[in-house]
């Protein structure tokens, strides 16, 4: 029998490897992940009615609000698969854990952390990629909290998202350790396949198996060329014609990787990057005594 929900969840941190982590897991024939991330039902009722920041359409169009659309994701699992999702802003929501966990208490929970001033200054850039942001990276840091109150995306708060420490004890408080798997990005991309066979053993799926990771997904960075990325990100004709013929686990791939070859990576002015490791230091530090991992390289 299908079940109605998932065996675990990918509840971010949004620009954190969750896209990549997400595939990753999708590549075991024991685990079943919906092709399409960020659901977000189970953080509905904290959301507006509406995101209303510059091309927040996507969020408000993809997310779904009701259990019979909820439930119809898992419908393609086969018997015996681990079945989950993955929704980077569940981690950032409160009241999300509490309905997590009476929707399913042996839910279990995984959990990716980034140095949170490199998180920042991804989602920014994630935003610039797709043409959605126009203000600089600094400007955008001042102008959070105007559009928090705009009802823009989370996408958008880009320090808010990295003050991780209240947004783990929350699901500390309802979810016991066990079922909570927390993994720091710089693990994650130095040693993938590792971080791998650990997550399969968590999700007590054959830890063997190997999947594809020469890939990252969904990364960030400036449009070499605005026209061709575009070109390649967006739905259109010629698109269109040809889909029938490529399977959509190869358009995927393919689309990934060209867009990855356009993207060019932009430094972060020192500056900015100091003032926001301090911002940090007080929650890194009580994250750090939270999760008992040394974080101080998140502090230099």
């Amino acid at each position: 029998m299908i079940p109605v929900f998932p065996d675990f969840l990918l509840v971010g941190a949004a620009k954190s490897g969750t896209s990549s982590l997400d595939r990753y897991l999708a590549e075991h024939p024991q685990i079943y992940i919906p092709p399409k991330k960020e659901a977000h039902y189970f953080s509905i009722p904290s959301f507006p009615a509406k995101f209303q920041g510059r091309g927040d359409e996507g969020m408000n169009t993809h997310t779904i609000r009701q259990r019979e659309q909820y439930e119809q994701l898992f419908v393609p699992a086969q018997k015996g698969q681990v079945v989950g999702e993955s929704s980077a802003f569940y981690l950032y929501y409160p009241g999300t854990a509490e309905r997590i966990y009476h929707a399913n208490p042996n839910m279990k929970i995984i959990i990716t952390l980034r140095n949170p001033v490199d998180r920042a200054f991804s989602a920014y850039m994630y935003l610039l990629r797709d043409n959605r942001e126009e203000l600089s990276f600094e400007a955008g840091l001042e102008a959070e909290s105007e559009r928090k109150k705009q009802d823009y995306e989370p996408m958008w708060l880009y320090k808010e998202l990295g003050l991780y420490s209240s947004q783990i004890k929350r699901y500390f408080e309802v979810f016991p350790r066990e079922q909570i798997k927390i993994i720091l990005f710089e693990d994650f991309t130095a040693h993938t396949s590792e971080i791998m066979r650990d997550l399969y053993t968590f999700l007590a799926v054959d830890p063997s198996f190997t999947p594809d990771t020469s890939m990252r997904y969904n990364e960030s960075g400036v449009p070499k060329s605005r026209a061709l990325f575009t070109f390649i990100a967006q739905p259109n004709a010629l698109k269109e014609l040809v889909k029938p013929f490529i399977p959509a686990s190869m358009r995927e791939r393919l689309g990934n990787r060209a867009k990855s070859l356009l993207l060019e990576k932009v430094q972060m002015n020192p500056a900015t990057r100091r003032f926001l490791t301090q911002y940090y230091q007080e929650d890194i530090i009580r994250l750090q005594e939270l999760i008992g991992r040394d974080l101080q390289k998140w502090l230099l």
